[in-house]
C-alpha cells in the first residue's frame, strides 16, 4: 500500500493526503477566529503554535511515514540556512535591546513561523501532486473571507455612511491594508485553479475571484492593487508561454480578466457613493495617488528615513528586535502630531535593519532576492511542467508578500506569515534533484522531541503574550484616559502585570496605565511609583510628564507642575494638548517669554489656527501689551487667514481698547473724542452691549438726551441688560426732557430689577 514503508520508498513521504488537507484547512481557520480588534494577532500566533505542537506530535508518533530525505533536504537548503542565521542574529539583538520583553515577544512569533515552515516542508515533501486540491481548500477560504466582508459592508452601509462602512472592511485582521493583502495573496491559487479545472469548480473559482477582487478594490489598498496587477501579468504571461501563445490559450487567459472588470465596475459604484475625495473615490483615482506627493507616501518616506538613521546609529545589532515602536518615538518628535507614533516604519526590511543591525537587514533582504532568483531559474530552465507551475505560484506569492513587506508590515501578521511559510516550503520541496535523492540514513527521530520541545516553549510564550493582550484589551475598553473610573483598578493591573510584553501595541507601558488608574483613585504615591517604572520603559511620549504635572497641580505644587508640563511639551512639540496646558500655566506665572518660545517652536511645525489662538488667549491673561498682542494676532491671520477664532479675538481686543479709551476720555469730559473712540469700536462690532451702552452714557453726559435714549433702548435688547441700570438712565433722560410719564415707567422697570436708585427717583418724582 502507498502509506506502508518499504525499502523501495524510504526516501518518499507516505504521510496520508488527508493529513495535508486537514492541516492546511486548520491553518486557514486563523482568518475566522473571532475578532479582537488589532490584538487579534496574539491569539492567532497562539493557535499556530498549538497546531505546530500537534503536528509535531503526529510526526513523532508516525515518524516512519516521514521521508528519510527531509532532514538532508532542509540541511542543504539555503532557505533553511539563511532563515536560521536570520533568527540567530534577531536573538542576539537581545544584547543591545533596551526593552528585552519586546525581543522575547517578537522572537517567539518568528520561531512559531519558522516551525510552521518546517512543518509545511515535511508535509509537502512528495505531495506537490496535491496542489490543485490545496487550491480548492484555499479558494473556499477566500470565498468565505471575501463573502463575509462584503456582507458586513452591505449591512453596515444601511446604518452608517458608505465611507465609514468602507473603512470597516478589515475582516478579523484589525487593519484594512493587511486584510486586502491577505486576500490578494490567495488570488494566485484562484488563477491556477481557473485554468486547471472545468465545470462547477471552474465557475465557483470565477465567482470567488469576482468576490475577492471586489473586496480588494473596495479596500482601496494601493499595495494590493499594484500586486493584483503584477500577479495577473505574471500568470497570464506564464500561461501563454506554456501554451505556445495560440488563439485558444489567448482566449482562455483573457477570460481571467472578466471577473476583475466586473468587480472594478461594481466596486466603483460603491466608491462613488462614499463621496470621499481621498481614499474612497474610485479605484483608478486611488492608483494615481501612488506618487511622492501623496501624504501617506510622504509619511512612509519619513518613517524610512528614521529607520535608516536608527540603523546608522546602531549598525551592529540594532536597537533590539521589536524595539522600533519605542526607540523611533524621539526621531518623530518633529514629525508626528499630538499622540501619534508610527509604531513601525511600514517596511519590514528597514524595520529589521533598524532593530537587528545592518548585516541582518541585508541578510533578510537577500533572503527574498535568493527566493526570487531560485524560482525564476526553475521557471525558465526546468523542463518539468509541474515544477514550473509550483515555481510560478511561489513567484506570485513572493510578489504579493514582498511588495507588502516593502510598503506595510506583514512580518508579524499571522494571516500573512502562513503564506510566507508556504512559499518558503514550496521553494524547498520543489527541487527535483533533492526530492529524488535516496538515502540509507533513517530519519533522526531525536530531532522530533527537540522540535516538539520548541513548540511547547513557543506555545507557553504565546500564551503569556495572549494574556497580556487580553489585559490590554480590557484597559482599552475602560478608556481610562478619558473616564474617571473603570472596571479595573490600579492594584488589579499590578497583580496581572504581564511578564512580556511590558508595553501596549501602541507603545505605552502597562505601568503607565496602572499609574493612570491610581490617579483616578487619588492614590498619587502609587501613581508616581508606577510612573517611575514606566519612565524606564518608554519615557518618550510626554504622557508620563503630563500626568506628573497633573498630580503636582492637584497637590498645589505649581513649580513642579510647570517643570513637568514643559518637559511634556518639549518631548512632543507638535502636541497641541501639551501646548495648550503648558502655555496656560506659563500665563498663570506671567511667563510671556515662555509662551512666545513655545509658540515659535509649535508654529514652526504645525500651521494650524491653534498655533496662534492658544498663545494669544494666554497672552491676554498676562496683561501682555495690547498693541503687541494685536500685531501677534495679525501675524497669525497672515498664516491662517480663514481662522474665525483669531479674527474674533482681534475684534474683541480692538473693541475693548476703543471702549476703554472712550470711557477714559468720557471721564475727562472729552465728549467728542470719546465718541470717536466709541464709533471706531462700533464699526468693528455693532452688536456689543457694553459699547452701545457706553455711547448712551456719552450722549447722556454731554446733555444729548434724545440720542442717549436711542442707544439705551438698543442696549435693553441684550440679555446683559439685567441689573436695571439702563432702565434707570432712560428714566433720567426722559425726566430731563420733561417726559414724566415715560420717566416713571422706566424707573418702575428699573425697580423691578432691584436697582436701588430707582426707588429714590420714584419717591422723588413719581408720587
Amino acid at each position: 500500500m502507498y502509506n506502508i514503508r518499504t525499502n523501495t520508498n524510504k526516501g518518499i513521504s507516505i504521510i496520508p493526503d488527508y493529513v495535508v488537507y486537514i492541516f492546511i484547512a486548520l491553518l486557514l481557520i486563523i482568518d475566522y477566529i473571532p475578532n479582537n480588534g488589532f490584538l487579534i494577532s496574539n491569539i492567532q500566533y497562539l493557535y499556530l503554535s498549538v497546531l505546530n505542537f500537534f503536528i509535531g506530535v503526529y510526526f513523532y508518533v508516525n515518524s516512519k511515514m516521514i521521508s528519510s530525505n527531509i532532514i538532508p533536504i532542509l540541511k542543504r537548503s539555503y532557505v533553511t540556512r539563511i532563515y536560521l542565521v536570520f533568527l540567530l542574529i534577531c536573538g542576539l539583538s537581545f544584547i543591545t535591546a533596551r526593552n528585552t520583553s519586546l525581543v522575547i515577544t517578537r522572537i517567539t512569533e518568528l520561531v512559531i513561523v519558522f516551525c510552521l515552515f518546517i512543518n509545511l516542508t515535511i508535509l509537502l515533501k512528495d505531495k506537490l501532486h496535491l496542489l490543485y486540491k490545496i487550491v480548492i481548500i484555499i479558494s473556499i477560504s477566500a470565498f468565505l473571507q471575501s463573502g463575509l466582508a462584503l456582507y458586513d459592508f452591505t449591512q453596515l452601509s444601511r446604518h452608517i455612511t458608505a465611507s465609514s462602512a468602507l473603512g470597516q472592511i478589515i475582516g478579523n485582521t484589525g487593519n484594512i491594508n493587511i486584510f486586502a493583502a491577505s486576500l490578494t495573496i490567495k488570488v494566485p491559487f484562484l488563477l491556477l485553479g481557473i485554468t486547471h479545472f472545468d465545470g462547477i469548480k471552474k465557475n465557483f473559482l470565477f465567482f470567488t475571484l469576482f468576490l475577492v477582487t471586489t473586496t480588494i478594490f473596495l479596500t482601496a489598498a494601493r499595495a494590493s492593487l499594484l500586486n493584483l496587477f503584477l500577479i495577473f501579468v505574471v500568470y497570464i504571461l506564464f500561461y501563454l508561454k506554456s501554451h505556445s501563445f495560440n488563439k485558444s490559450s489567448l482566449i482562455k487567459s483573457s477570460i481571467l480578466i472578466i471577473p476583475v472588470l466586473i468587480a472594478l465596475f461594481a466596486s466603483n459604484r460603491s466608491l462613488e457613493k462614499a463621496k470621499d475625495n481621498d481614499r474612497y473615490k474610485s479605484v483608478t483615482n486611488r492608483i494615481t495617488q501612488i506618487n511622492t506627493g501623496d501624504a501617506s507616501v510622504k509619511a512612509r518616506f519619513t518613517y524610512w528615513e528614521n529607520a535608516i538613521k536608527i540603523a546608522q546609529e546602531n549598525p551592529l545589532l540594532g536597537v533590539g528586535l521589536g524595539n522600533y515602536r519605542i526607540e523611533s518615538i524621539p526621531y518623530e518628535k518633529f514629525q508626528e502630531n499630538d499622540f501619534s507614533v508610527s509604531l513601525d516604519p511600514h517596511n519590514d526590511f528597514l524595520e529589521i535593519l533598524a532593530e537587528t543591525g545592518i548585516l541582518n537587514g541585508l541578510l533578510y533582504f537577500s533572503f527574498f532576492i535568493f527566493i526570487l532568483f531560485v524560482n525564476i531559474k526553475r521557471l525558465i530552465k526546468s523542463t518539468d511542467s509541474n515544477t514550473k507551475t509550483v515555481a510560478v505560484l511561489t513567484l506570485m506569492l513572493l510578489i504579493v508578500y514582498g511588495s507588502d513587506a516593502f510598503f506595510n508590515f506583514p512580518m508579524y501578521k499571522p494571516t500573512m506569515q502562513l503564506f510566507f511559510s508556504l512559499l518558503l516550503a514550496l521553494t524547498v520541496v520543489n527541487t527535483p534533484a533533492l526530492i529524488n535523492q535516496d538515502t540509507d540514513k533513517p530519519l533522526n527521530i531525536k530531532l522530533l522531541p527537540f522540535f516538539i520541545g520548541i513548540t511547547i516553549i513557543t506555545s507557553y510564550s504565546a500564551l503569556i503574550i495572549y494574556k497580556a493582550s487580553n489585559l490590554e484589551g480590557e484597559i482599552i475598553k475602560d478608556d481610562i484616559n478619558m473616564n474617571l473610573k473603570g472596571v479595573l483598578t490600579g492594584d488589579e493591573i499590578i497583580d496581572r502585570m504581564p511578564k512580556y510584553p511590558n508595553v501596549f501595541l501602541t507603545s505605552e507601558s502597562f505601568y503607565e496605565y496602572a499609574a493612570i488608574y491610581y490617579i483616578r483613585e487619588k492614590n498619587y504615591e502609587k501613581a508616581l511609583s508606577c510612573f517611575a517604572k514606566a519612565s524606564k520603559i518608554n519615557p518618550h511620549s510626554g504622557r508620563i510628564n503630563y500626568y506628573k504635572y497633573y498630580i503636582s497641580k492637584e497637590k498645589g505644587n505649581l513649580d513642579s507642575a510647570y517643570v513637568y508640563i514643559k518637559e511634556a511639551f518639549y518631548l512632543r512639540p507638535r502636541n497641541a494638548f501639551f501646548y495648550k496646558y503648558s502655555t496656560n500655566l506659563a500665563a498663570v506665572r506671567k511667563d510671556t517669554l515662555e509662551i512666545l518660545k513655545e509658540h515659535k517652536l509649535f508654529s514652526t511645525y504645525r500651521k494650524i489656527p491653534e498655533a496662534w489662538s492658544i498663545p494669544a488667549t494666554e497672552l491676554q491673561r498676562t496683561n501682555f501689551n495690547k498693541k503687541s498682542l494685536v500685531q501677534f494676532i495679525d501675524q497669525g491671520l497672515k498664516e491662517t487667514p480663514n481662522d474665525s477664532t483669531l479674527g474674533k479675538m482681534k475684534k474683541d481686543i480692538l473693541v475693548k481698547n476703543y471702549i476703554l479709551e472712550g470711557q477714559i476720555l468720557l471721564s475727562q469730559s472729552k465728549f467728542d473724542k470719546s465718541l470717536e473712540s466709541f464709533q471706531k469700536a462700533l464699526k468693528i462690532d455693532s452688536e456689543n452691549f457694553s459699547l452701545i451702552q457706553s455711547i448712551g452714557f456719552n450722549y447722556y453726559s454731554s446733555g444729548k438726551y434724545e440720542q442717549a435714549i436711542n442707544y439705551f433702548l438698543k442696549a435693553l435688547k441684550y440679555p446683559e441688560s439685567n441689573n436695571g441700570l439702563t432702565e434707570y438712565y432712560i428714566g433720567i433722560c426722559y425726566l430731563k426732557t420733561n417726559d414724566l410719564e415715560n420717566a416713571c415707567k422706566y424707573f418702575n422697570l428699573s425697580k423691578a430689577k432691584n436697582f436701588v436708585l430707582a426707588q429714590l427717583m420714584l419717591n422723588k418724582t413719581c408720587k
